[in-house]
């Protein structure tokens, strides 16, 4: 409950003091954060299975008062004006956008993907659930079903998905970063992210013993040849790169929803979402499933539009 609520916190007080509002920020975002878990904790009343708790409210705004204070500290300390500095050397004007899905990206990798780095794998799930949906209805009859179960990906289309996993995030970075050097530090920074986040989600879910067992053949094949391609195209010009974004998104996407999840894995995801891992609420699971459609919707606004001079 701290967790979730400090970075409220830290987001009303750094939205007020950087539209000028310095006087009483942090007692008026503690505020607005208890009152909020106020509400909520009063609707749980009317939810089944949902118990209000005195305990819940007060970790809340505890988290809440938790961020206001780191934003006020780093305020005082210059390290926000600092961010400012980096974040106008590094990125282009209006990388906004692309800044917040880098940032939800390693996010979404704590969730347990079948292949490593597949997201959005949501095709399979999908359909058993509009059938579930419409079961006993006569609208069932109207969805269209596969004639042929889905084939496993083979060694190769494993090791695609895993380099397409990883290029990704590349490009998108490349869309919103300026120079070629500091576009190649940032692509050895996603796979050292990326590999770490995979590796700590899998010790999470199946035991620290574990942790290293999805580092078949085809993923480090994979794993190199994405960092290969994303230095190999550092000096890609911002729309191309989101034209290849757009292309790697596609065929990614087309390749992980043509193939099934493994019946292991589906067990051990089962026992997973119970509740062996701290999920909040399904939040790391809608992550992975939606983060890939979130970038596709935002590199076709950012490529249907005129570039901006930066």
């Amino acid at each position: 409950n701290a967790a979730g609520y400090a970075p409220l916190g830290f987001l009303l007080v750094l939205g007020m003091l950087r539209s000028g509002w310095s006087r009483g920020a942090v007692l008026l975002a503690t505020v607005v954060g208890a009152l909020l878990s106020l509400s909520l904790e009063f609707l749980q009343i009317y939810l089944p299975r949902r118990v209000p708790s005195n305990l819940d409210l007060l970790l809340n705004i505890g988290g809440t008062l938790a961020g206001d204070l780191s934003a006020a500290l780093l305020e005082c300390l210059g390290a926000l004006d600092r961010w400012s500095d980096f974040r106008s050397r590094w990125f282009v004007s209006d990388a906004s956008g692309g800044m917040v899905l880098l940032a939800l990206w390693p996010m979404a990798l704590l969730f347990p993907a079948a292949v490593p780095f597949g997201l959005g794998q949501v095709l399979e799930r999908l359909e058993a659930a509009l059938i579930e949906l419409l079961a006993d209805t006569p609208f069932l009859d109207w969805l269209p079903l596969r004639e042929a179960a889905l084939d496993p990906l083979s060694p190769s289309g494993e090791l695609l998905c895993v380099t397409l996993g990883l290029l990704i995030p590349c490009l998108l970075g490349y869309c919103v970063i300026r120079q070629m050097g500091r576009r190649a530090l940032f692509s050895l920074g996603v796979v050292v992210v990326g590999v770490v986040l995979t590796a700590l989600s899998a010790a999470l879910s199946w035991g620290p013993v574990h942790a290293w067992e999805w580092m078949s053949l085809p993923v480090r094949v994979g794993v190199w040849g994405a960092l290969a391609l994303a230095l190999q195209l550092v000096a890609l010009p911002r729309r191309a790169c989101a034209a290849m974004l757009l292309l790697a998104l596609a065929w990614h996407l087309a390749l992980l929803n043509q193939a099934p999840t493994s019946a292991y894995f589906a067990q051990t995801l089962q026992i997973w979402e119970q509740g062996r891992f701290i999920r909040f609420y399904g939040l790391g699971q809608w992550l992975g499933w939606l983060w890939p459609y979130a970038t596709l919707l935002y590199v076709l606004l950012r490529v249907s539009r005129r570039e901006a001079q930066t």
